[in-house]
This record gives structure tokens, sequence and C-alpha cells, in this order.
């Protein structure tokens, strides 16, 4: 039977403004360093439309947004993270910075040709959200949802993540929620790995919500049930090279038309 996930979180309103606060830490670096980037396809799968304004939404340390400015697209990124914003502004200083929750985003001043929420979506409420990308959109814009999701079809992986408490938890073939501002979602998958040492695994835990989120103590028993895992019961030495896999969805939409089906 498939461990892989079947059905998207559902979190709270306050949930997502908690485990979003989780993420402005003095520890950006960290988490810039381990987590992994995207693939260049992910874009050309998105659109094919001439580079223009491209949002990136929940940008955090700029892991999409290195992207969109490689293939030559102007960037707002925004976050309610100053100190995951402040990382990728020392490296790509040509990105309009914007400290700010989607929800309560002034969208006025924007007409993009693309939006994009990359290992992002689920922190957003879905219909404030919606609202939000439909108002920045031109009109022939497109909306893209990309989620990088641990594959837990693997025994072996789906106990690292709860060991990790790593919440991949988006079902990589089911359409991301969106409202009928918009037209059904067009869908592609990467599957691929991720190699790291055993060091690098222990940081990939550290860059997550709930590590960020709860206290010394629990992050200690963390982290010592990681190690017990991945040394003893697994059998990895030290300086192994642990390749991880992955699985990473891409949706691509637009502005429903109005009267049009969604």
């Amino acid at each position: 039977m498939s461990t892989r996930p079947t059905v998207a979180p559902k979190l709270s309103q306050d949930a997502r403004h908690r485990y979003t606060l989780a993420f402005d830490t003095a520890q950006a670096d960290l988490y810039h360093g381990v987590r992994p980037g995207y693939q260049p396809e992910i874009l050309d799968f998105l659109t094919h439309q001439h580079p223009g304004l491209a949002v990136d939404l929940g940008a955090g340390t700029g892991l999409f947004s290195a992207q969109l400015v490689a293939a030559g697209w102007d960037v707002v990124a925004v976050d309610p993270a100053a100190n995951m914003l402040s990382v990728l502004a020392q490296e790509y200083p040509e990105v309009d910075i914007v400290v700010s929750r989607v929800e309560t985003l002034d969208t006025a001043q924007w007409q993009a040709q693309l939006v994009v929420a990359a290992q992002a979506w689920h922190w957003i409420d879905t219909v404030e959200g919606c609202l939000k990308v439909a108002e920045l959109l031109a009109d022939d814009g497109v909306f893209g949802i990309v989620h990088h999701q641990i594959d837990t079809s693997e025994a072996w992986v789906l106990r690292l993540c709860k060991i990790m408490h790593s919440g991949d938890i988006h079902p990589a073939g089911s359409p991301p929620e969106v409202t009928s501002c918009f037209t059904q979602p067009k869908g592609k998958w990467w599957y691929w790995e991720q190699p790291l040492s055993v060091e690098q695994i222990h940081q990939l835990m550290m860059s997550r919500a709930f590590y960020l989120r709860t206290h010394d103590k629990q992050r200690q028993r963390m982290h010592e049930n990681l190690n017990w895992y991945l040394l003893e019961h697994l059998g990895f030495e030290k300086s192994a090279t642990i390749r991880i896999p992955y699985v990473t969805s891409a949706w691509r939409m637009q502005r429903a038309k109005l009267g049009a089906s969604a």
C-alpha cells in the first residue's frame, strides 16, 4: 500500500500564523543551505511567456526567486519573515522585497504575468490568498503552485519523516485547493534525489516548522532519535551520503473568465 499522503492538510488561521512566524529565525542561512532548490524545467512548465513581472509569494530565502531571476524575470518577493528575505536580498539585490503576509498584501501597484507560491501555499488562507492572486495577475497571467515533497512511498523514508516531524503532507497527485477564481489546475511531476550527509539531515530537520517552534528538550530528543535511526537502525556511517527521494509537483492555472466554470 502506498504511504504517500492522500489528503491535503487543513490548517486553522491561528496555526498558519504561528507556524509562519516560526520561520522568522536567525537561522535563515541554515534553511537556505539545506533546503533544495528548484529544477529550471518547473518554470518552463508553468509559463512560456516572455519574462515580465513575477511575484513570488512566500518567497522565503529566494530558492524559487533564483530561478525567476536566472530566466530574466523582474521579481517581487513577498514573505512575512524578514530574516528569510534578508538572505534573498543579499544574493539578489535586484529583487523587490516586501515583508507582508499574503492575506494583507497591497496588490494595487502590480500586474504580474506570473504569480508563484513555491513551498508556501499551505501557509496561506485559500480564499484570501486566491483573491490576492487574482488581483495580482494580468489578464493572461499564470498562477503556479509548486511543492517539494519527500517521497514517503518507501517505508524507511516515511519513518524518517515522522522522526523529523517533516510535515511532508501534500498529496503529490492531487491538485492544490483553489477557489473558482481560477481554471482547473494542470499538473506535472518530477522524481529526484537529494544527496545529504548525516549532519545535513539533522540540519534539514532543524529547518522544519515543528522543530523551530518546539522547546529545547524536544529538539534534543529529536536529534537523539534521528542519530539512532540513521546510525544504529539503518546502519549508515557518520561519513555516509544518504540519498533522500523527493517528488516535486507543479500546478498551473489562470484566472477564470466570468461565467466560466473553474
